[in-house]
């Protein structure tokens, strides 16, 4: 092959990011978190991206995203907090050492997922794609079909695989339902982070995981509404209403996505906060702040800021339930 697999999944990725808002859609907003926990969410990244170089392969680390890190977020705050953070070098900047996480399960376990993702992005864009776009894809198989072999999660691979099948099933007969095809993704997502948990631990994340990805899927096509209507490629708000995105339309889906949020800032209440003030928080920047405002483009006051996250007191008052009973 003329091109080695480390370019070719290198800029398979590059034109991924470029295409959909799903990557780096989950981020926090910066300007509201402390610079310790900027720089403890920045180690974490980066702890990531080393913990699939180790676990997943070399080049598996291309298809690092906010998404999976929110993930590993989430499930640390079930294990260990104290996992260490080390300055090291880091291969992509070899000339400044850099704080870097330590592995840790929840690391590791986001890792994995990472790899399953992608692999089974691979074959929709292979499917999908035509011409150098699809040879691409097609030639970055091999690096994730063995990230995807690494991985070793079968129950989980097969839930993935069963849930992208019967989202393909309503994307191809075209469903003019966009609740319809979030619930599916949502309900995928959603057992991705309550994975392996129990009792009311799982219930917990399974809801954050279902909304997030209710919330994702639905944001992404909400954004991608006027590309997919000139391209043709299915879209769920398309297909409902055809046509130019009018204001009206733009504020509905608006509203839908802000009760998304709703859901998920719900659940994320139930999460073990107590002695994690700082990896809480940074959770909580993400789902009040960060994904707030990267809906903007669906207002008319495009330059407007992102509302303030609760503060921890607001968030414990949230936990307390109205009387002796316990969630």
């Amino acid at each position: 092959m003329i091109y080695s697999y480390k370019y070719v999944s290198a800029a398979y990725i590059d034109r991924q990011k470029e295409r959909t808002g799903v990557f780096g859609y989950v981020k926090p907003y910066p300007g509201n978190l402390l610079v310790r926990e900027y720089e403890y969410y920045r180690a974490a990244y980066c702890g990531l991206c080393r913990t699939m170089r180790r676990h997943t392969g070399l080049l598996s680390a291309a298809s690092l995203s906010y998404e999976l890190l929110l993930l590993a977020l989430v499930r640390m705050l079930y294990g260990d907090p104290t996992t260490p953070v080390k300055r090291r070098r880091c291969p992509l900047h070899p000339l400044k050492r850099r704080p870097i996480m330590e592995e840790n399960p929840a690391l590791v376990y986001a890792a994995r997922i990472s790899a399953l993702l992608s692999y089974y992005k691979i074959k929709d864009d292979i499917k999908d794609d035509r011409g150098l776009k699809r040879l691409v894809a097609f030639s970055a198989q091999p690096v994730f079909s063995g990230a995807r072999r690494k991985a070793r999660l079968p129950r989980l691979d097969a839930d993935i695989a069963a849930s992208l099948h019967t989202l393909s099933q309503l994307e191809e007969a075209r469903t003019p339902s966009v609740d319809e095809c979030a619930e599916v993704f949502g309900d995928m997502l959603g057992k991705i982070f309550a994975y392996e948990m129990t009792g009311s631990d799982a219930r917990v994340t399974y809801a954050f995981g279902r909304c997030l990805g209710r919330y994702i899927y639905a944001a992404d096509a909400a954004e991608d509404y006027e590309k997919d209507r000139a391209s043709g490629r299915f879209n769920p708000y398309c297909a409902m209403w055809g046509g130019p995105l009018t204001a009206e339309r733009k504020q509905n889906m608006h509203t839908a996505l802000l009760l998304e949020l709703r859901g998920l800032e719900s659940a994320m209440n139930l999460l073990p906060a107590e002695g994690q003030d700082a990896l809480f928080h940074i959770i909580a920047n993400t789902v009040c702040e960060g994904l707030p405002d990267r809906i903007r483009f669906l207002t008319d006051d495009e330059t407007a800021t992102a509302q303030p996250a609760k503060s921890q007191e607001q968030v414990q008052e949230d936990q307390t339930p109205p009387s002796d009973e316990r969630a």
